[in-house]
């Protein structure tokens, strides 16, 4: 019997992310959504209650009787997720039915690949990657752990995303090009060379605007 399944977050892409289980026919995996400092605990989404993250604590010794997925648009939920695998819990991986992927792809735990996307061979997906509406990538492609790639995003053949990259709407990341750990490319830029860590590049082509010292300092 497949396991049941709590959803981390509950915004918009955690509806996003329960309409994937209602359309993989995993509806009645899905058990409630959880969040940080819920102010809505007890309250109803979408047919599914809200319940405050420490829900989890009265499930510590029956934590591998279900899995977790960490549907939050925000890099920034690295910090939450690592704790909660580093106690321990397990994360469930979904694929939307309508992704196009080459046999040769490679998908970390705590994925979530949405409708519309294409996936050609030899890419390499890191944990907890965000792949969203339409996104096209690339063969050779590598992506690193809980980097997020918004609507629309094509990454080109043989470029090299680090961890905890924020790629936004519409923006495209040109072949062979490596983005380093920390970069966010802003909706619509082009990236036709590398991008250093924690550096913020807009435009076409893109051109660092800023690099932020700290992750506190990052919007995303």
């Amino acid at each position: 019997m497949a396991k049941k399944v709590f959803i981390i977050g509950a915004g918009g892409f955690a509806r996003e992310t329960f309409d994937v289980y209602i359309d993989l026919k995993r509806e009645d995996a899905v058990l409630s959504f959880l969040e940080e400092n819920c102010k809505k605990d007890g309250e109803m989404l979408n047919g599914r209650s809200i319940h405050d993250i420490s829900y989890l604590n009265a499930l510590n010794e029956t934590k591998n009787e279900f899995l977790l997925i960490g549907a939050m648009g925000s890099t920034k939920r690295r910090r939450l997720l690592t704790r909660l695998e580093n106690e321990g819990f397990q994360f469930d991986t979904i694929i939307h039915k309508s992704v196009i992927k080459s046999r040769w792809v490679k998908i970390g735990a705590g994925s979530i690949i949405t409708p519309g996307v294409i996936m050609t061979c030899q890419v390499e997906l890191g944990r907890h990657v965000i792949v969203n509406l339409g996104v096209r990538i690339g063969h050779d492609v590598t992506i690193g752990n809980f980097t997020t790639l918004s609507p629309g995003v094509e990454i080109m053949g043989c470029a090299a995303l680090g961890e905890q990259v924020y790629v936004a709407t519409n923006a495209t990341v040109i072949d062979h090009v490596k983005v380093g750990n920390g970069a966010i490319i802003a909706a619509g830029a082009v990236v036709t060379k590398d991008v250093p860590e924690m550096a913020l590049v807009a435009g076409v082509p893109a051109e660092v605007k800023k690099i932020y010292r700290t992750e506190t300092e990052k919007p995303w």
